[in-house]
């Protein structure tokens, strides 16, 4: 359901490079963090003016509900994130949030798999899934698969490993891991859990997340693919996010996902 988003010029409190051309900041911003729940996002401004004149939206990578802090993941692409890479401790940045109507829903089934499948920008809103789903069960069943064009493009690792979690990475180049696309590695674990409650959840650039609705329509296991597009206002208003979906109905992402059933979206 979705809830009540406001805006906020908010610190931040670390600004912090993890691999090339991608960081994680930090801001202190706790009405958001009270709120927000894996599958929101945050439509965020950096301009004084008019340059960029439209929010940009990012998944909410972690949250700290007790320190009121929630964190972004993102790559230096655009003028957005440049503004964002260049802000330091102390400095304000100015979000709406927490954003989304229809979100993530975890398996409530009796031993449930939950199976993360994530490729660059889509890796951040899975690991704050898994570690709600920990945190309300330590002892949660979580299968994550990241992909990468080739390793220096790889995600969050470490950071799952230090919350338990033991990622399956996938590399087109073989670089590291398993040889291949996340859709291999995908196969594997739905094969291997076969007979069992299982429920998978993507992020990620479009084709991968066509290729993962693909397969688990093939493979008939449920799935929840959260959607990235332009979501300039992220209130339903500006129509810029339409979705065509497989029903003949066209939705706003913000406010109608973004997360979607396999099967739903025409890609």
């Amino acid at each position: 359901m979705p809830v009540s988003a406001q805006r906020y010029l908010v610190p931040v409190i670390s600004n912090d490079e993890i691999i090339a051309d991608h960081r994680v900041l930090t801001c202190h911003a706790p009405e958001v963090a009270a709120l927000a729940r894996p599958g929101h996002f945050v439509n965020v401004s950096v301009g004084d003016g008019y340059d960029p004149f439209l929010r940009k939206p990012f998944s909410i990578y972690t949250v700290d509900r007790e320190r009121g802090e929630i964190s972004m993941l993102f790559s230096i692409v655009g003028a957005t994130t440049r503004g964002m890479a260049k802000k330091r401790a102390g400095d304000e940045i100015d979000l709406v949030g927490p954003l989304g109507g229809k979100i993530f829903q975890p398996d409530s089934r009796e031993g449930a798999t939950h199976v993360m499948v994530g490729g660059g920008y889509g890796v951040p809103p899975l690991v704050f899934l898994s570690k709600e789903l920990l945190t309300a069960d330590p002892g949660a069943n979580i299968e994550f698969i990241i992909g990468a064009r080739h390793k220096d493009l790889l995600l969050c690792e470490a950071e799952l490993a230090e919350a338990g979690v033991t990622a399956r990475m996938t590399t087109e180049d073989g670089s590291h891991g398993m040889r291949g696309r996340v859709t291999d590695a995908l196969r594997l674990v739905l094969e291997e859990q076969s007979g069992n409650p299982v429920t998978v959840y993507c992020c990620g650039p479009t084709p991968m997340m066509h290729a993962v609705s693909d397969l688990c329509l093939e493979l008939g296991a449920p799935c929840q693919l959260s959607v990235e597009v332009g979501m300039p206002c992220g209130m339903g208003v500006c129509m810029a996010c339409v979705v065509d979906l497989a029903d003949g109905r066209r939705v706003r992402c913000c406010t109608d996902g973004p997360v979607f059933g396999a099967g739903e979206v025409i890609w």
